[in-house]
């Protein structure tokens, strides 16, 4: 029996399907989900979704922070932006991690400047790494 996939951003459905394993990056580290896999809920952060055994292939995802809901059929990945790895552009990656460590270094740690250049480090990160 295979999971069911959703991968949702506020404006689209970015990729449904279904697939024999998800690996999805974690605010406490990767996790992975097999078919009955134990209901959680998991805080998610930018990263690479690896989809695993699905009728199109193996598939990776770059996704922003979000929210996990695994069920022992499901997994419901909710998060603020879906980008096929294969699409990304390595060049603008790299530029946006410049920009966002330049900001990261003038900005306060804890203030809100500091955390959406933290978040955007991370997404340049995920993307280069993609």
């Amino acid at each position: 029996m295979a999971l069911q996939i959703e991968i949702v951003t506020p404006s689209k459905v970015a990729w449904k399907g279904q697939v024999d394993e998800l690996q999805a990056p974690g605010i406490a580290g990767e996790f992975g989900v097999l078919t009955d896999h134990s209901p959680m809920l998991a805080v998610t952060r930018p990263g690479v979704v690896a989809l695993h055994g699905g009728p199109g292939g193996d598939q990776r995802m770059v996704v922003g922070a979000g929210f996990a809901e695994v069920g022992p059929t499901q997994v419901t990945l909710l998060v603020d932006l879906c980008e096929p790895a294969g699409e990304v552009d390595k060049d603008a990656a790299r530029t946006a991690l410049a920009d966002a460590a330049g900001r990261l270094s003038s900005a306060e740690p804890g203030s809100p400047a500091y955390e959406s250049a933290r978040k955007d480090a991370e997404l340049a990160q995920a993307r280069i790494e993609a």
